[in-house]
């Protein structure tokens, strides 16, 4: 059985909704695989099961620290790093001593994301943009150095590192078959939108509050799942017309967002239509129909790829008008027309997006390394 290290770029005790499923739970039934967290807050290392915890300042001597942990690197057929390019180079450098191979996960560009966020709220500069394409070219050259490189999307590949030649194998996001969840049943009338995920003027949450603004129907709601009321607050209360419409619910946990969920019918997930939000398919959408809530979502090419119109979903553009006009239609839909197009949705996503299956091809494109 091979043995595999992933380096995650997420700390100990952090909620990591992809990393759990298909790392955890499905890759240990095919590979022999550590996970590695880091922590602020520990000075030590330190081991449960398959988990290794490292202090964050150790990152730069990764393997040293292992090898003093009693941990022989060169066991391992391959290291695979997600996200850090920093430590992928540090990996890389390494790569001969240990005679590894070296995979790179692409979850998310996050160099993007910071880039996308200061255009947004005004403060990009020409340096800023300067430095994105010396870090783009950067990784772009790591990425190529390595044995397989494991992106959310070909799409994500194609718009931000086009010119990567090396072997791939895509991980998107999925369904955890084993994590299915009900719909809690109501019984009243109204129909109960649910939007959780970060507020921010890059999501601007603004154009699906103004859809709401312009609707002449009474008998809804939409909750706000969030971590931060005072910032979820601030971003509702310039709409007091439909304030008595909005409710805003505190998820810290994975449990508490499978709860929120469950109690509303129909789950949002409206984006700008911009490369960061289009070439995934977004967790949240996942996380709705883990409980067979169908989704009003952006109508771009990853969700379309997977969806259909008014089958097991609603596209549509981000534009107010046309979300005020699906809103409508989907308040109008009978409850029971709702439930069925949750449920048709959840068995598509198990059909084509599941950690199960994925988790096996994973294993078999590892094993195709040696």
């Amino acid at each position: 059985m091979q043995k595999i290290l992933y380096i995650t770029d997420r700390e100990e005790y952090s909620e990591h909704n992809f990393i759990g499923p298909l790392f955890e739970k499905y890759l240990p039934e095919h590979l022999d695989i550590d996970i590695i967290y880091f922590t602020k807050f520990k000075s030590y290392f330190g081991r449960k099961d398959n988990q290794l915890v490292i202090p964050e300042f150790k990152k730069k001597r990764l393997f040293g620290c292992l090898e003093d942990n009693g941990i022989d690197v060169s066991r391992y057929d391959c290291v695979i790093v997600r996200n850090m390019h920093d430590v992928l180079e540090y990996v890389l450098e390494n790569k001969s001593k240990y005679n590894i191979k070296v995979g790179f996960r692409l979850s998310f560009p996050k160099i993007t994301a910071e880039l996308e966020k200061a255009k947004a709220e005004n403060r990009s500069s020409l340096i800023q943009v300067a430095n994105h394409k010396i870090k783009t070219y950067i990784k772009s050259n790591l990425i190529d150095r390595c044995d397989i490189f494991l992106p959310t999307s070909k799409q994500m590949q194609e718009v931000y590192y086009p010119n990567v030649k090396t072997k791939m194998f895509i991980i998107p996001s999925a369904i955890d078959p084993e994590r299915i969840h009900e719909k809690m049943s109501r019984d009243d009338d109204k129909t109960v939108f649910a939007y959780n995920g970060t507020l921010s003027k890059l999501r601007n949450f603004e154009v699906l509050m103004e859809a709401f603004e312009l609707l002449k129907k009474d008998n809804w709601e939409l909750d706000i799942a969030t971590k931060d009321a005072n910032l979820t607050e601030s971003y509702v209360k310039p709409y007091k017309s439909i304030a008595n419409n909005i409710k805003i619910s505190k998820a810290s946990t994975k449990e508490d967002l499978i709860d929120f969920i469950s109690r509303c019918d129909v789950g949002l997930c409206l984006l700008p239509n911009i490369d960061l939000f289009n070439t995934s398919l977004h967790l949240k959408i996942v996380n709705y129909y883990t409980s067979g809530i169908p989704t009003l979502m952006s109508n771009n090419e990853q969700n379309s790829s997977i969806f259909t119109d008014e089958k097991d979903a609603w596209l549509c553009n981000f534009d107010a008008n046309e979300i005020k006009n699906e809103l409508e239609k989907i308040i109008d839909t009978p409850k029971d027309k709702i439930k069925e197009m949750g449920e048709l949705g959840q068995k598509r996503l198990l059909e084509v997006r599941n950690y199960k299956v994925i988790a096996k091809q994973l294993s078999d494109a590892l094993e195709s390394l040696q």
